[in-house]
């Protein structure tokens, strides 16, 4: 059985295989067509964390496919609330759905999940681990403008220590030699010992050198719930690109935020060339077409 719990588990033809599949599901969206290949089929949504994007794409998916969609947005109206565990949860949505979308407050809930599910189980974000799905939709939308076999320059910039969007993707991205990657963090928040690679490159401050030198810039956002206040307090406005930052960006650069954005990037960017966010929110549609897809092993 195939689940998606870390980006650890795909190599190089593993991910271009799930990346060509999405770039058939945004081909199948753009035509307009009526696709039923899901059809039957239940995705069941089991968010334990707030979510907008990553579940209602997921949601919308599946409905695209023509399968049907159970969701749980809200773990206090659930059997969750009285103390079930995840495995006990895993094991009863099993029996109602096809496949299962899980978003979990503590690292590994999703591969504890996995062991025990009857059904595929995909990794919507396991607390400060790792978020494979959101990943796969970052390359999807990178590979749309950049060839990910060629020199490319990728800097991730924020709260990178339990920042789990950026934990997936910078081991994805090993999967590509030519792929240099830049870590821009204050120490405090920097990226953990586990994510560095040789060849990396650590900065402590947004620089000129990293915004006129980067193909891509993958900024986050200061995750307020995930650590201390008062390193929140000293660090929540570390970062914050503006009209004048961004025109320092080469202009075929790319400037990426998995969202929600609060103060991290103006609203005046959104105008600008570079700016690709929302573009790589939309993405996350077709990209999870295709992880359903590939789990469940749909023909397209």
């Amino acid at each position: 059985m195939k689940h998606v719990i870390s980006a650890d588990q795909f190599n190089k033809d593993d991910i271009l295989e799930i990346l060509n599949l999405a770039k058939k599901m945004d081909e199948i969206l753009a035509s307009k067509k009526v696709c039923k290949i899901a059809e039957g089929k239940i995705l069941a949504t089991f968010f334990y964390e707030p979510s907008t994007r990553t579940r209602l794409s997921f949601e919308t998916a599946m409905q695209r496919l023509g399968g049907s969609v159970i969701s749980t947005s809200n773990v206090n109206f659930s059997s969750v609330k009285k103390g079930e565990t995840i495995e006990d949860s895993a094991k009863v949505l099993s029996g109602y759905a096809d496949v299962i979308a899980l978003r979990s407050p503590e690292i590994g809930y999703a591969a504890r999940a996995a062991k025990v599910s009857a059904v595929p189980i995909l990794n919507g974000g396991d607390g400060a681990g790792e978020h494979p799905t959101q990943s796969f939709l970052d390359l999807y939308t990178i590979s749309k403008y950049f060839d990910l076999e060629k020199p490319l320059t990728v800097s991730m910039v924020g709260e990178l220590i339990c920042g789990r969007t950026v934990h997936s993707l910078s081991k994805m991205l090993r999967n590509f030699p030519n792929v240099k990657i830049n870590f821009v963090a204050p120490e405090e928040i920097q990226i953990p010992a586990k994510y560095f690679h040789e060849g990396d490159k650590k900065f402590y401050e947004l620089t000129d050198e990293i915004l006129e030198t980067s193909d891509v810039i993958y900024d986050t956002r200061i995750q307020k719930e995930r650590i201390a206040p008062e390193v929140y307090e000293k660090h929540k406005n570390a970062f914050h690109f503006d009209v004048a930052k961004v025109s320092k960006m080469k202009p075929n650069a790319m400037l990426m935020h998995p969202l929600p954005r609060v103060t991290e990037i103006s609203p005046e960017v959104d105008d600008l060339p570079q700016a690709r966010y929302f573009e790589q929110a939309r993405n996350g549609v077709p990209t999870r077409m295709a992880l359903i897809a590939y789990v469940l092993g749909l023909e397209v």
